[in-house]
């Protein structure tokens, strides 16, 4: 499989994802999304509790309700998008791809991440 064949399926995965959270409302149909085992456990909100109904919500365009959900969401989508618009364009975007998947950039998501878990249960 060449590399592009590779992108392209990734493609028709988000793409299938995405009519999932679409169609599917995670409020109504629980049994069909996964639930947070940390939260059954511990009855704390790990950092991507609310996720997948903020991302339902992002896609019905109700960014208010999104953000009560789980912001780290809502703030993280330009930088994924960003990730995976610059896998196309490599050589183009070679330097901004590289700030946005490099260690320090990582480490410093990390610890963004554990933080919101840590205060959003505050």
């Amino acid at each position: 499989m060449y590399k592009g064949e590779k992108k392209w399926i990734f493609v028709v995965i988000i793409l299938l994802i995405t009519g999932y959270y679409f169609f599917l409302n995670p409020y109504e149909q629980e049994y069909f999304f996964i639930s947070c085992p940390f939260y059954k456990i511990s009855g704390y909100q790990c950092s991507g509790c609310g996720s997948q109904r903020a991302f339902h919500e992002i896609l019905h365009l109700n960014f208010e309700e999104a953000f009560h959900q789980n912001a780290l969401v809502l703030l993280g989508i330009p930088y994924f998008s960003l990730i995976f618009f610059t896998s196309f364009c490599q050589e183009k975007f070679a330097k901004l791809r590289q700030f946005l998947i490099g260690k320090k950039t990582i480490l410093i998501l990390f610890i963004f991440i554990i933080l919101f878990g840590i205060f959003r249960n505050l």
